[in-house]
């Protein structure tokens, strides 16, 4: 009897022994199989899927439009009406195409060698200062047409009335939009500044060339120095210089 007892006791403790024995093993299995992957370089579905991208390098969202934000006014001229104010003087040559007549004399006339009373040949002096007013529209970015109209302040030094003219003409920019920039016209001008001292009407040549500083995108001042070419009544150079100011809108 005991015997059987002792037998019994035996195969309970082994049953007890082989359902701990089960799972320990199956978890020393699992365990090996990891570290055999982890050895290996293999991944498991998890970190495959997980992604790869640093989050700095992540593209940044790009940056909306503020509702109601209003845009930069460009600094070029175009569809821009505009006007210009500008002041300047300098220096004129003049030969006359006949030196005798008192009229169109370029100096005092004195006695030649024959006796008779003629003028210098040639003659040169200080251009008097003159107000030019210009208005006119941006055609394209850097591209304007303008008319124009100049006013003489004072007398030039020899005896020439004060300017008088009118005409339009063509300006380029460059570059357009630029705080800085050059520019470069030509317009025709018609003469009537002589109709009072009987030298009849002329027809002048203006080629403007500026350097402009636009302080804001619709204002700016430049130094403009130009060439002024005449030769109906007589030959005529001017060339003067002057500080202006220009004024676009809207």
């Amino acid at each position: 009897m005991r015997e059987q007892r002792l037998h019994a006791t035996h195969a309970a403790a082994m049953l007890v022994a082989l359902l701990f024995a089960a799972p320990l093993a199956a978890q020393q299995e699992g365990s090996d199989a990891e570290d055999e992957a982890f050895l290996s370089g293999e991944t498991t579905e998890t970190q495959a899927a997980a992604p790869t991208t640093k989050p700095e390098e992540r593209a940044a969202p790009e940056a909306k439009p503020v509702e109601g934000q209003a845009k930069e006014r460009p600094r070029d001229h175009a569809v821009q009406g505009f006007v210009n104010v500008y002041a300047g003087t300098g220096w004129y040559m003049v030969a006359p195409y006949d030196k005798n007549d008192e009229d169109k004399a370029c100096s005092e006339r004195k006695p030649d060698d024959s006796g008779q009373l003629a003028g210098d040949p040639v003659c040169t002096g200080r251009s008097g200062v003159t107000l030019d007013i210009l208005g006119g529209y941006g055609v394209l970015p850097g591209f304007e047409v303008f008319v124009m109209f100049r006013q003489g302040l004072e007398s030039p030094a020899l005896a020439r009335p004060r300017g008088e003219q009118i005409g339009a003409g063509v300006k380029i920019y460059s570059p357009s939009d630029g705080l800085f920039k050059i520019g470069f016209g030509v317009a025709p001008l018609f003469d009537f500044s002589g109709r009072k001292a009987d030298l009849g009407y002329d027809f002048v040549v203006h080629v403007p060339i500026q350097a402009q500083f636009d302080f804001v995108p619709w204002f700016g001042a430049y130094v403009q120095v130009a060439p002024n070419i005449s030769f109906i009544t007589e030959f005529r150079l001017d060339i003067t210089g002057g500080l202006g100011v220009q004024g676009r809108f809207p």
